[in-house]
């Protein structure tokens, strides 16, 4: 009885406080938002004034061996530009040795001998192909080749599938110098 007395009182009390806690439609303190008002220029980037290149009509202009002579350096120096980049561009992927392409996943299962049996085979007629082994508790791997494009990738599966029912193509982490070897 006692804990009835007690819920009922705490019930009144809270919904004597509600009319309190909420606001009323009739209160005159509350202001109405009609615009934004923040100044946010200051996060604005700024930016150089652009100044405007106005065009010149090339039919008033004279024909000097100056102008001509002048648009060939700039378009020997533009040339001279795009044949440094490529050069860097060139020397950078000599030096690449790892990149995205393809491997084949020829094997995954758990027992050894299969394992054996499918690594022995690969060496002895696909020897052209590196060949990756791998085991993580209690499934062993194997993954052949290097393949930059899935086409390339796509050659060898046919004929891997004749022998391995297990056969897909995989996207890795591959070395680039053996995979331009594979033909």
């Amino acid at each position: 009885m006692k804990k009835n007395v007690l819920f009922v009182s705490f019930l009144w009390i809270l919904s004597s406080c509600m009319s309190k806690l909420s606001p009323s439609k009739e209160s005159k303190n509350v202001e109405k938002i009609t615009e934004y008002s923040e100044d946010l220029s200051v996060f604005r980037p700024k930016y150089d004034p652009v100044v405007e290149v106005t065009k010149i009509d090339k039919t008033d202009a004279p024909k000097t061996p100056s102008t001509q002579s002048n648009s060939a350096s700039t378009l020997k120096n533009e040339n001279e530009a795009v044949e440094a980049v490529l050069s860097h561009i060139r020397d950078t992927n000599k030096k690449l040795a790892e990149g995205k392409g393809y491997r084949i996943q020829v094997f995954s299962g758990n027992n050894k001998m299969d394992f054996e049996a499918a690594k022995s085979y690969l060496y002895r007629n696909f020897s052209e192909l590196e060949l990756y082994e791998s085991y993580s508790q209690p499934t062993y791997r194997i993954k052949v080749g290097d393949f930059i494009s899935i086409d390339e990738a796509n050659r060898y599966s046919s004929d891997l599938k004749n022998k391995f029912s297990t056969v897909r193509i995989i996207s890795d982490k591959i070395n680039v110098k053996k995979a331009l070897e594979i033909k």
